[in-house]
C-alpha cells in the first residue's frame, strides 16, 4: 500500500506540474476560465499531500488512502485540458470519478468505512453515475475539443440521452442522500467527534450544492456558471485543510477532555465512571473491573458487555475496561488517552471491587451450598425411605408372620426368617453405602489414598493413580479432594466417553493440589454443570480454587488446589 501512495502521489504531481506549464496555452478552457485549472492542480495536490500524511499516521483508517485517490483521480481528470487524444481521453473518462471519490470520503470519514444502508446506496449510486461515463463518451461528439472526441463510435442524440438521464439521476440521489447523511451524522455524534466532523462535512455539503449548481447554470446556459464553478473549485480546494483543521480540533477537544478527566480524577479518585462518561460526552459508558479473569461491576456483580469494548492497562496488567456507545469506538486515541488517565485511578478502585466481587460469589457460594444441602437432604430422605426403610418395614412383617406360625408350620417359619436375614443384610449394604455418600468410612479410617483407590476400583473407566503423599491431610482437606475425585470420575464415565483417567494428588506451595485428567471429548462447562459449580463450592469454601481446561476434542483436566 505505501509504494500505492507514493505512485499515486507522483502522478498527481507530475500531472499538476504539466498543467501549470500548459495553462496559459489551453484552448479549451472550463466555464470557469483558466483559474479552474489552477485551483484543480491546487486540489490535488492538497488531496495527496493530506492522505499520504493522514495515511502514515493511521495507516488502519482508509481516509488516508481515499484522499490520496480522490487528488489522483481529480489530477487525471485535468488532463482534459491537453490537445493530445490521449490525455484528453484519460482525464474526460475520469471527469466523474473524481466526483464519485469525494462522495466516497465524505460518507466515510471519519472511520474510513461506509457504514449503513443508505451510506451505501450513495457511494453505489455515486460509482454507477462514473460507470455511464464510459458509455456517454461513445455516443457523443465534442465539437470544441482541439482533436474532437477519441472515445466516440457514434455521434447518437437518443443515445447519448438514454445514457445522460440515467447519469443525472443517479447524481442528484447521491447528492440527496449524502446531504441527508452528513447531516445525520453530525446530529448523532458525540460532542468531541462532532467538533473534528463540522469542518469536513459543511464544506463537503457546499461543495455538492454548488457542483450542482454549476451542472445546471451550465445546461441552462446561465451568466452565473464562471463564477459557481470558481466557487465549487475554491470549496473543492479547502478540503483538505478542512481535514486538518478538523483534525487539530479533535487533538485540542482530547486534550482539553483528558485535562478535565484527570482534574475530576484527583478531586475525586472514585468517580471514574462519572468523570470519564461526563468528559467523554457519552451517558452509556460504564466502567469494568477485570477480577480473577472476569469482568465485574463496581458493587462486585459478573459483568457481560453488549456495546463496544476498550480495555485499559496499568503497567503491563490488564484492570478494567470501559463500555461505551458506537460514536465513541470512532475516536480511539481519545480512549486510549483518557482510559491512561483513568488507569491508577481504576487500579486502586479494582481492590476494593475485588473485595465485593469476591463477597458477591461467596453470597452466591453461600446460596448454592444451602440449596445443595436441602437438595441432599431429599434425597437421603428418598433413599431411605425406598430403600432400607422399605426392607426394614418387609423384616418387621416377615418376622411376625414367623412367629405366629413358630409352632404350626416351622418349615414355613423358617422361610420367613431366612428371607428377613435376607432383607435385613439388604438394608445394612444400603445403609453402608449411603453412609459412604456422607461421608466414606474409609476416608476416615485409613485416609486419602485407600479412599481414591476405591474410588478408582469401582470406576467404569480405568484410572491411573498417583499420590506423593507422604502424610495425611486435614480431614476438612481430604473430604473435599475425595469428593473433587468422586464428581469427576462421575463424569468422565459419564459424559467424556474416555478410555482412560489420572488422578494426581500432592502438596505443592502449601496446598494439596488434586488433578484429574481424561482422554475423553473435552467440553466441560461449569456454567453448564451443577456438578462441577458445586465442587467449585466445596473448594471455595476452604479458600481453595478449582480449574477447569478442557478443550473440545482434547480431554478435560480439573485442578484443585486447597490450602493445608
Amino acid at each position: 500500500m505505501r509504494w500505492a501512495i507514493v505512485t499515486a502521489c507522483l502522478i498527481a504531481a507530475t500531472i499538476g506540474v504539466a498543467l501549470l506549464f500548459q495553462a496559459p496555452d489551453v484552448t479549451r478552457l472550463p466555464p470557469g476560465g483558466v483559474a479552474v485549472l489552477y485551483l484543480g492542480v491546487a486540489i490535488a495536490w492538497g488531496f495527496v499531500a493530506v492522505g499520504a500524511y493522514a495515511h502514515a499516521r493511521r495507516p488502519e483508517n482508509h481516509t488516508g488512502r481515499l484522499m490520496v485517490m480522490t487528488g489522483t483521480f481529480v489530477a487525471l481528470t485535468g488532463l482534459q485540458f491537453f490537445d493530445a487524444p490521449l490525455p484528453f481521453a484519460i482525464g474526460a473518462l475520469f471527469d466523474t470519478v473524481s466526483i464519485s471519490a469525494l462522495v466516497h470520503l465524505l460518507i466515510a470519514f471519519p472511520s474510513g468505512r461506509v457504514e449503513g444502508k443508505w451510506p451505501r446506496r450513495a457511494v453505489g449510486a455515486a460509482y454507477a453515475a462514473a460507470v455511464l461515463q464510459l458509455p456517454q463518451l461513445l455516443v457523443t461528439t465534442c465539437d470544441d475539443c482541439p482533436s474532437g472526441n477519441p472515445w466516440v463510435v457514434v455521434d447518437s442524440h437518443v443515445l447519448s440521452t438514454l445514457f445522460s438521464v440515467p447519469q443525472v439521476s443517479l447524481l442528484l440521489f447521491m447528492l440527496v442522500t449524502t446531504l441527508l447523511v452528513l447531516i445525520g451524522r453530525r446530529q448523532t455524534a458525540g460532542p468531541l467527534l462532532r467538533r473534528g466532523l463540522e469542518p469536513v462535512l459543511l464544506l463537503g455539503a457546499v461543495i455538492l450544492v454548488l457542483g450542482v449548481a454549476t451542472v445546471f447554470s451550465i445546461t441552462f446556459e446561465s451568466d452565473l456558471t464562471q463564477a459557481l464553478q470558481i466557487a465549487a473549485f475554491s470549496a473543492f480546494a479547502l478540503v483538505p485543510a478542512a481535514f486538518l483543521l478538523g483534525l487539530v480540533r479533535t487533538r485540542f477537544f482530547r486534550t482539553a477532555a483528558v485535562g478535565r478527566v484527570i482534574e475530576r480524577l484527583s478531586l475525586d479518585p472514585r468517580g471514574v465512571r462519572d468523570a470519564l462518561a461526563t468528559e467523554l460526552g457519552d451517558p452509556t459508558l460504564d466502567v469494568l473491573y477485570w477480577v480473577d479473569g472476569g469482568y465485574v461491576h463496581r458493587d462486585g456483580r459478573p459483568a457481560t458487555p453488549d456495546q463496544p469494548l476498550t480495555e485499559i492497562d496499568h503497567e503491563g496488567r490488564r484492570v478494567g475496561a470501559l463500555t461505551h456507545g458506537p460514536a465513541l469506538a470512532e475516536e480511539p486515541d481519545l480512549l486510549r488517552e483518557a482510559a491512561a488517565a483513568a488507569a491508577l485511578a481504576l487500579e486502586n478502585q479494582r481492590l476494593e471491587v475485588e473485595l465485593r466481587a469476591r463477597l458477591e460469589a461467596l453470597r452466591a457460594s453461600r446460596a448454592r451450598l444451602v440449596e445443595a444441602g436441602d437438595a441432599e437432604r431429599r434425597r437421603l430422605g428418598r433413599d431411605l425411605h425406598d430403600g432400607a426403610q422399605q426392607r426394614l418395614v418387609a423384616l418387621m412383617i416377615e418376622l411376625q408372620l414367623a412367629r405366629e406360625q413358630f409352632d404350626r408350620e416351622p418349615d414355613t417359619a423358617k422361610g420367613l426368617i431366612d428371607s428377613a436375614f435376607a432383607n435385613a443384610q439388604e438394608a445394612v449394604h444400603e445403609l453402608r453405602d449411603l453412609a459412604a455418600g456422607i461421608h466414606p468410612a474409609v476416608l476416615s479410617q485409613r485416609g486419602l489414598d485407600a479412599a481414591l483407590e476405591s474410588l478408582a476400583s469401582r470406576s467404569t473407566v480405568p484410572v491411573e493413580l498417583r499420590s506423593a503423599l507422604t502424610e495425611r491431610l486435614p480431614s476438612p482437606v481430604e473430604t473435599a479432594a475425595y469428593f473433587v475425585v468422586a464428581e469427576a470420575l462421575t463424569n468422565v464415565a459419564k459424559y467424556a466417553n474416555a478410555t482412560h483417567a489420572q488422578v494426581d494428588v500432592r502438596r505443592e506451595n502449601g496446598h494439596a493440589v488434586i488433578d484429574i485428567r481424561d482422554d475423553g471429548v473435552g467440553g466441560a462447562d461449569v456454567a453448564t454443570g451443577s456438578g462441577l459449580r458445586g465442587l467449585g463450592d466445596r473448594v471455595g469454601a476452604l479458600d481453595g480454587a478449582l480449574e477447569i481446561t478442557s478443550p473440545p476434542g482434547a480431554g478435560t483436566l480439573i485442578r484443585a488446589r486447597i490450602p493445608t
